[in-house]
């Protein structure tokens, strides 16, 4: 894939490699920095934003709740980085290919599950459920341990994994797994913090097989949807080394996704973009 539209408004590339990135923003400087970001968001809060999954979302309906870009500038109730996922499936899997297309999601209680789930009647969202009181709670979202999930091989289409991959103290394991678990030639469409400026993932705490949590650097957590009083601690930040380990995974043509849009509203802050994972299997 590489699309680059009149004026560059427009902007969607497989990159392979570090290198292929820092190509990128040398021949694009606007994506780095914030001018672009900012006149995404001004025209969407002025004009509205088309999106592919969501339809047309008037201005009103659209809000930027603080500087950070990819989590609080909010259309139709999504981000860039979910509503990027969102359009992606929605022209990848179109209807009526829709009606039979079989997905995994690493969530399965949001709103970005049910609007999955509204759409491809095969998709199966799943949640971290560690302990037998969770699980009853939560019944009958399954629990799944991404990491060694139980579900047969090669039987999904698709996965879809939001700031999950960030949170699993085995990212090898979870990638090995979801090769595992793809048809031949389904994709795995991947969001979390990617540290772009690094070749190797950031290890920031490891999880020893007596279940023992070691903390490499001060304890970062994230957001929790299940448990929000918690958090999510964060083992390993990726680098540009995941698309070597999802290739030993098992996944044939992994790359990140740099999707930046005026029309559909997607960027960050200090990219004008968001960088997805995508392994194809």
């Amino acid at each position: 894939m590489a699309a680059e539209m009149e004026g560059g408004e427009e902007l969607q590339v497989l990159l392979r490699s570090q290198a292929e990135f820092k190509d990128l923003l040398a021949r694009i400087p606007s994506l780095f920095g914030t001018a672009r970001s900012q006149a995404i968001v001004d025209r969407a809060l002025a004009f509205g934003i088309e999106s592919p999954f969501l339809g047309r979302i008037p201005s009103q309906q659209i809000r930027c709740n603080g500087p950070n870009h990819r989590e609080q500038f909010l259309a139709g109730g999504f981000n860039p980085r979910q509503r990027a996922i969102l359009d992606l499936v929605a022209e990848r899997f179109p209807l009526p290919q829709a009606i039979a297309t079989r997905i995994h999601m690493h969530e399965g209680l949001t709103p970005f599950a049910l609007a999955i789930r509204g759409r491809y009647p095969y998709a199966l969202g799943s949640e971290y459920l560690p302990d037998a009181a969770a699980q009853q709670a939560r019944f009958p979202i399954p629990h799944v341990d991404v990491t060694a999930s139980g579900l047969p091989d090669a039987v999904f289409d698709l996965i879809l994994s939001n700031e999950v991959l960030e949170h699993v103290p085995d990212l090898d394991a979870a990638l090995r797994d979801m090769a595992r678990i793809l048809k031949p030639g389904g994709l795995l469409l991947a969001t979390f913090p990617f540290a772009y400026g690094s070749l190797s993932g950031i290890r920031r705490a490891r999880r020893h097989p007596d279940g023992r949590i070691e903390h490499l650097m001060e304890p970062e957590y994230h957001g929790n949807p299940i448990s929000p009083a918690l958090g999510s601690l964060v083992f390993e930040v990726p680098g540009w080394d995941v698309l070597d380990r999802a290739r030993a995974a098992g996944f044939s043509d992994p790359a990140i996704l740099f999707d930046s849009s005026f029309r559909r509203g997607i960027t960050a802050t200090e990219l004008a973009g968001i960088l997805i994972l995508h392994a194809v299997r």
